[in-house]
C-alpha cells in the first residue's frame, strides 16, 4: 500500500515539539495507559489533534472521563487498574461496551508506570508494585488486547515506554530477578533496583514480542523507548497514569553506581518539559520512523526519536524468553499471536 510521505506524518514546531499533521491519523485507534496525566495525557492530546480515535485509560472511570474531556476529539475514557489483574482481564468487555462493537486497536501505548517506591508494596495480586505495574500489568494487557491489535488492517504497533534506567539492571540482576519470580527477598535501595528491573523487563518484553510477531508472520511491530528526563521532581517521577499520592516520594539514595549514572546521564542533561518529553512516543505512535508503516523496524529501542542500543542484557534472547514464560505463569495470561 502507498505510505504517507514522511512529512505528512508529523511536523516540527519551532519549540522542538513534534506533532502529527492534521488528519494524518484519521481511521487510526490508539489505546494509551496512564493517560490522565504527564506524558500519557500529552501524547493523547497530540494524537487526537491529528484525527486519531484515542482511548485513554486511568485507574478510575472518573479520572479517565476527565482526561477524555480534556483531550477532546474522538476520545473516550475507560477504567483500567494495572495493579489488579481482574481489571486488566475484564478490559475487553468494557471496551466493547464503550465502543459499541468489536474493537480494533492500531496502536497500544503502554505508558503508565511508577518509580522508586521506597518500600515494598504489593499489587492486588501480590506482586511487587513497581514490577507489577510497569511490566506484569502491561504484559497481561497485551494478552487481553492482542485480538484487537491483530484486527488492525494496516498492521499494529505496541509501544512500551521504558527508560535509560533499564541500565541499572545488569545480566546478574535480571537473572536474580527471574530466579526470585520478579520479587527479590530484599527490597533494597528504596525501590531503585525494582525500577531498573522493571524498565529492563519492558525492553526484554519488546524483544520477545517482536520475535513472536515475526515467527507468526503477523503484520505488526513492537518498539520501546526512553522518553528523556522529564522536568519534574525526580523522587516523585512517574511515567504516567499513577497519581501523585501513589508516587511514594523518597529520599533514599539509589544503589551504588546508580548515583553516578544519574549524575552523568540524568542530572547533567537538560531536563525536558512534558510536551518535549512526549516526542518520542508520539513519533513512534505515528510510525514516523518508517514513513507510516507500523509493520517495520520492530524490536528497537529509541531515544530522542532515534534508534539507539540498549544494554546487551536487555536484548538477551534467552532472558527475553524466560521473562515471557515467567510472566505468563505469574499472571495466568497467555498472549496468543496467530
Amino acid at each position: 500500500s502507498t505510505l504517507f510521505p514522511y512529512t505528512t506524518l508529523f511536523r516540527s514546531a519551532s519549540s522542538g515539539v513534534y506533532k502529527p499533521a492534521a488528519g494524518s491519523l484519521e481511521g487510526t485507534t490508539i489505546f494509551i495507559t496512564g493517560a490522565n496525566t504527564g506524558l500519557g495525557l500529552e501524547s493523547a492530546k497530540r494524537l487526537a489533534a491529528a484525527g486519531g480515535s484515542v482511548v485513554v485509560s486511568a485507574r478510575t472511570q472518573a479520572k479517565a472521563e476527565q482526561a477524555a474531556k480534556e483531550v477532546g476529539g474522538k476520545t473516550i475514557g475507560i477504567e483500567l487498574d494495572l495493579a489488579d489483574l481482574r481489571s486488566v482481564k475484564s478490559l475487553p468487555a468494557r471496551l466493547e461496551a464503550a465502543l459499541g462493537g468489536t474493537p480494533t486497536i492500531d496502536v497500544l501505548m503502554n505508558n503508565a508506570g511508577v518509580m522508586a517506591v521506597p518500600e515494598r508494596v504489593s499489587t492486588t495480586d501480590g506482586f511487587e508494585k513497581t514490577v507489577g505495574i510497569n511490566h506484569l500489568g502491561h504484559y497481561a494487557l497485551v494478552a487481553a488486547l492482542m485480538p484487537s491489535l491483530l484486527r488492525a488492517k494496516a498492521g499494529c504497533r505496541v509501544i512500551n515506554v521504558s527508560s535509560d534506567a533499564h541500565r541499572f539492571a545488569d545480566q546478574k540482576a535480571l537473572e536474580d530477578a527471574l530466579a526470585t519470580k520478579l520479587d527479590p527477598p530484599s527490597y533494597a535501595f528504596g525501590g531503585w533496583g525494582a525500577y531498573g528491573v522493571s524498565k529492563a523487563a519492558n525492553v526484554l518484553f519488546t524483544v520477545e514480542l517482536q520475535r513472536r510477531f515475526e515467527e507468526a508472520g503477523v503484520r505488526g511491530s513492537a518498539v520501546t523507548l526512553h522518553p528523556g528526563v522529564v522536568q519534574t521532581d525526580l523522587a516523585r517521577y512517574i511515567t504516567g497514569g499513577i497519581g501523585a499520592a501513589d508516587a511514594h516520594p523518597t529520599d533514599v539514595p539509589p544503589p551504588t553506581g546508580v548515583g553516578a549514572f544519574l549524575k552523568e546521564n540524568v542530572l547533567d542533561k537538560a531536563l525536558l518539559t512534558v510536551d518535549r518529553g512526549a516526542n518520542t512516543q508520539v513519533y513512534l505512535a505515528v510510525a514516523a520512523d518508517t514513513g507510516g508503516d507500523r509493520t517495520k523496524r520492530g524490536g528497537l529501542f529509541f531515544d530522542d526519536m532515534k534508534a539507539v542500543k540498549p544494554t546487551e542484557a536487555a536484548q538477551d534472547p534467552a532472558l527475553a524468553r524466560s521473562l515471557w514464560d515467567l510472566s505468563e505463569k505469574l499472571t495466568g495470561a497467555k498472549i496468543v499471536i496467530q
